[in-house]
């Protein structure tokens, strides 16, 4: 079969491999469709991630696929089975997992390998994250599942409700999800990007209002002052994965409202918070990692419902070995990858 591997920085190779045999408890399949994605692209420039095994090492995970072997102990599926494969699945025995927080297991299992003609499944994803593919729905939209999947998960830690006033820093495709998933819940949405082409498609998903990125003192304090009567927003979430944003958002928060940091800052980076809206303003600030079998379940079900335009996520279809050229670019766009 083809493959792309990665052998480490900005070095990843189409490759011939063996097709992958399913052991115990695993399953094969034939991927229908891949999805390229931000953080694809930051594992090429790193050659490196938590996610990935060694290198030289299988690539992606975003992955919709037909069931082409079981392995022994399989009951689950047949062969010929559409299914849908989450790129993870948590142990459900470490401390996190018993408290009820999978997304912080410790002995968690991942995939990768999804940009190639046939993908590897392991046994605990294959038990507790692979479903099977709802009739009628696109398989480049199902294999959207993952980063919607981090969406719900992420949206569980933000309290604003029906009515409220949320701010949402960066309009790239988990700004956008998002946006349409805390505009489903009844809130007034202010999407936040410096490109009017996301700002327009934050208001295709739900948004209420769009506003430029604040990238200085000005411009966060434009943002604040136009909700909650110049108090700011009740919530600010953040999806941008900078430093400087971390701070924009604290700072737009009203006094008591909430600030979800959601976007991942790059290893090692640390930020400066002033303490006077943290300890007087009682402003409450939550972290979310990844996400959750329950959050990948309603993620499915999000995307067979349909209630919100997901396909204007999607680019335009690629081959397999147009891959890397779309990574380098860097612009996080998700485009569906075809195997043939």
């Amino acid at each position: 079969m083809r493959a792309l591997v990665l052998h480490g920085p900005d070095d990843v190779r189409l490759e011939e491999a063996p097709v992958p045999e399913p052991g115990p408890g695993e399953v094969v399949l034939r991927v229908t469709r891949a999805l390229t994605c931000a953080t694809d692209a930051k594992m090429l420039r790193q050659g490196t991630h938590p996610a990935l095994p060694a290198p030289p090492a299988p690539f992606g995970h975003e992955a919709c696929g037909v069931v082409a072997a079981v392995g022994p102990g399989v009951a689950t599926v047949r062969e010929g089975d559409a299914v849908v494969v989450a790129n993870s699945a948590p142990c459900g025995d470490c401390p996190p997992c018993l408290r009820g927080r999978p997304s912080l297991c410790e002995d968690i299992t991942y995939l990768s390998g999804a940009y190639a003609e046939y993908l590897r499944v392991p046994a605990r994803i294959t038990g507790r994250n692979m479903l099977p593919l709802p009739e009628g729905l696109r398989p480049e939209l199902a294999a959207m599942v993952e980063p919607l999947a981090c969406a719900v998960r992420g949206i569980e830690r933000v309290e604003a409700g029906a009515g409220d006033e949320v701010v949402v820093l960066g309009g790239g495709v988990q700004g956008t999800l998002i946006t349409g998933l805390l505009a489903g819940r009844g809130c007034r949405v202010t999407l936040c990007d410096p490109h009017p082409s996301r700002r327009d498609r934050g208001l295709r998903f739900g948004a209420t209002a769009a506003m430029n990125a604040p990238r200085d003192p000005a411009a966060i304090a434009a943002v604040r002052d136009a909700h909650g009567g110049g108090r700011g927003p009740d919530a600010v979430v953040e999806a941008v994965g900078r430093p400087e944003a971390w701070e924009a958002a604290v700072a737009i928060a009203r006094p008591g409202g909430e600030v979800l940091l959601y976007g991942g800052c790059a290893p090692g980076t640390t930020v400066t918070l002033p303490t006077f809206p943290l300890h007087y303003g009682e402003l409450s600030v939550r972290g979310t990692y990844h996400h959750t079998p329950a959050a990948v379940r309603g993620a499915l079900e999000l995307l067979h419902a349909g209630g919100a335009p997901f396909g204007a996520l999607l680019g335009a279809e690629v081959t397999l070995d147009e891959v890397p050229a779309i990574l380098r670019g860097g612009s996080g766009d998700k485009r569906p990858v075809r195997m043939d």
